[in-house]
């Protein structure tokens, strides 16, 4: 891989990406890229914050209303979970549950459970359930992140 940076004065930054075949690796790199510059508008304590897609832990329905988590902050959002999860589908925040989005950059570990359920463990600590019905779906995330 060879990395050109260059600074050019008076343009807005431009990435190229060139490769010989569109592969996993590649599609994380532009979806990394991509989130770098999604934002997601969230409120605390009667105020409205925009936070960056990168600084999401997790997103979850508690009741009728929506909780996104950072490292340390709990925010409220003003969308459906179905209509976050659209908006961040290329962002590596993935549906994990019924009521839980998870933010794959995020995960520190996974442990099997006997029920046929994983245990996501996130870098803060936090443990999350992942639902048997969307087992296949992280399993072949990871298993594409290891190739």
């Amino acid at each position: 891989m060879e990395l050109i940076t260059k600074q050019v004065d008076g343009k807005p930054l431009t990435i190229t990406i060139e490769y010989s075949e569109l592969d996993m690796k590649i599609k994380k790199v532009i979806q990394r890229i991509k989130s770098l510059d999604l934002m997601i508008s969230a409120n605390s304590d009667g105020k409205t914050f925009s936070l960056n897609v990168s600084e999401i832990y997790y997103i979850e329905t508690v009741g009728r209303k929506v909780f996104l988590y950072t490292e340390d902050e709990i925010y409220m959002v003003d969308k459906k979970l179905y209509e976050l999860e659209k908006q961040l589908e290329d962002t590596g925040i993935i549906r994990i549950s019924k009521f839980c989005l998870m933010n794959m950059d995020m995960l520190y570990s996974v442990k099997q459970l006997m029920n046929s359920q994983l245990e996501a463990t996130l870098i803060n600590g936090e443990k999350l359930i992942v639902a048997r019905t969307y087992l296949k779906c992280i399993k072949d995330i990871l298993k594409e992140e290891v190739r």
